[in-house]
């Protein structure tokens, strides 16, 4: 039998939420609205009157954010998707918080592959993951696509079959390539495994100081010991492997590790 989920749709555009409604019961059929508002505060009471499953939120509305909706809430005890128009840096961000979310136009694909997943997983939105989620999105601290950010205070979320870790970037010393999947190696504890491709995280550390050094690897450069010359060369990384770096990666590499030290001051 289908599970039958509850939802409410918040979005300040009455066209957006009719064409969510519409799709939904297409797509999801297992889903009911039942009930929609147009600001964070109309948002609000209807959470609190009909207690739904899932939530499918605007982030950017007038008055009250989509962000002040939920922190209104002591306990956040409901699914979240949040559908915004963010373009640009908001894939990068919402991966960084390992957040549900939905670009507009709203994609029917992507809308019945979310709520598969709310449906596997059946839980709610962490604070912490909401606070990395604000921090990227944040024009001001988020990294500009031009130049690199250091690693210093920022976290990512990584989610695994048991429940999701909040690293901080620095104590990652290289993510490795398993196929379908990513093996974060840390200063700290065992690794962390996350059913995710390279690629996704080649782009979501893209603005920071890590580098695909090749096919199967992203370094993290505060972690490098030494760097041995060769066709493309070999970086010793702080826990003593040894990372083979590609001929063709080579140049923007050793660029790169320039600039990173230069910055850091550790390079005069």
């Amino acid at each position: 039998m289908t599970q039958s989920l509850r939802a409410v749709i918040i979005d300040d555009e009455t066209n957006a939420r009719e064409a969510l409604t519409n799709l939904l019961r297409i797509v999801s059929p297992e889903v009911t609205v039942c009930g929609e508002a147009r600001n964070a505060d109309a948002g609000i009471e209807l959470i609190q009157k009909e207690r739904p499953n899932l939530i499918f939120l605007d982030i950017q509305m007038p008055g009250k954010t989509g962000f002040d909706l939920l922190s209104s809430f002591e306990k956040v005890d409901f699914g979240v998707i949040f559908t915004t128009a963010y373009q640009e840096y908001a894939i990068r961000a919402f991966r960084f918080s390992a957040i549900d979310y939905l670009l507009k136009p709203i994609d029917p694909d992507e809308l019945q592959t979310a709520v598969a997943k709310f449906k596997d997983k059946v839980g709610s939105v962490n604070p912490e993951q909401l606070q990395i989620l604000q921090e990227q999105l944040d024009p001001v601290r988020a990294p500009r696509l031009v130049e690199r950010k250091r690693n210093d205070n920022q976290r990512i979320a990584l989610p695994t079959a048991e429940g999701i870790h909040f690293v901080q970037m620095t104590d990652i010393i290289q993510c490795e390539s398993l196929g379908s999947y990513t093996k974060f190696h840390l200063i700290k504890g065992p690794a962390i495994v996350v059913s995710r491709l390279l690629k996704e995280y080649e782009e979501i550390l893209d603005n920071y100081y890590f580098f695909r050094v090749h096919q199967s690897n992203i370094i993290n450069l505060e972690h490098i010991k030494r760097y041995v010359k060769g066709d493309g060369g070999q970086v010793w990384m702080s826990d003593n492997t040894e990372i083979e770096v590609s001929r063709r990666r080579k140049d923007e590499f050793l660029s790169l590790l320039s600039d990173f030290y230069v910055n850091s001051g550790k390079l005069k």
